[in-house]
């Protein structure tokens, strides 16, 4: 059987969104809403919270199958590395390491069980990929960017000088399929992390997200659209 574990990030010194992880959502904290979450996906056995808050555990209600693991503030800080405190809980849980790992921000608290557990039977399912990721279509496409060039713009994939028309100026549905990472979902095998010392591994299989599943709070303006969302203001 796959031993599954949830690692979930709850570093205290936001910048964009202050002290977002112990924030309220709904009259609890944000982090709450993952831990709530990973109660109906019974394929996880253990949690463990990477974090630099001092007494998290007075803020959320935490049952005795997760764990708060202290981050050393040398990975704690705005330009810490993932893999850092990934590889801190690896090391933490050395004799006890599991197959999957499943990582959950807490800036994402529409996402369902059900979209979690069908990525988790995916990645079972398939075991020649490293690892998963929640990605959905880009709205703007690479191939209607610019970039400065001296005194003017180029096209950042350049002139197609072979074509009738340039990339940048066809229709939205005649490009490429390009998609975006979002940071609601990420499985990992625990081998291919240890093994590469990075997240995706080589080969990474794609979990194609909704809005709602994708929806994460990264600025001041997301918390705002997620409250309108927890008052059913607004329907997504």
């Amino acid at each position: 059987m796959t031993k599954i574990y949830a690692f979930i990030p709850a570093r205290s010194g936001s910048e964009r969104v202050v002290n977002k992880n112990l924030r309220l959502l709904g009259n609890k904290p944000l982090l709450q809403h993952t831990l709530d979450l990973i109660n109906h996906i019974p394929q996880i056995e253990k949690t463990f919270i990477s974090t630099d808050y001092k007494n998290i555990h007075e803020n959320i209600n935490l049952n005795e199958s997760v764990y708060i693991v202290n981050r050393p503030s040398e990975i704690a800080q705005s330009t810490s590395l993932d893999i850092d405190w990934i590889l801190h809980l690896i090391d933490y849980i050395a004799d006890d390491l599991p197959d999957l790992i499943i990582l959950l921000r807490p800036t994402s608290p529409f996402r369902t069980a059900d979209f979690v557990n069908s990525a988790i039977s995916n990645l079972i399912n398939n075991p020649g990929f490293d690892s998963s990721r929640s990605v959905h279509l880009v709205k703007e496409h690479p191939d209607k960017m610019w970039r400065k060039h001296e005194d003017s713009i180029v096209p950042y994939n350049s002139f197609n000088l072979d074509e009738k028309e340039d990339l940048h100026s066809q229709q939205y549905k005649s490009l490429d399929e390009v998609f975006i990472q979002t940071s609601s979902l990420e499985i990992l095998r625990t081998t291919s992390v240890i093994k590469n010392k990075k997240l995706s591994g080589n080969k990474v299989l794609p979990i194609y997200s909704d809005y709602t599943n994708s929806f994460s709070i990264d600025y001041e303006i997301d918390y705002k659209i997620a409250e309108m969302i927890m008052n059913k203001t607004l329907i997504i």
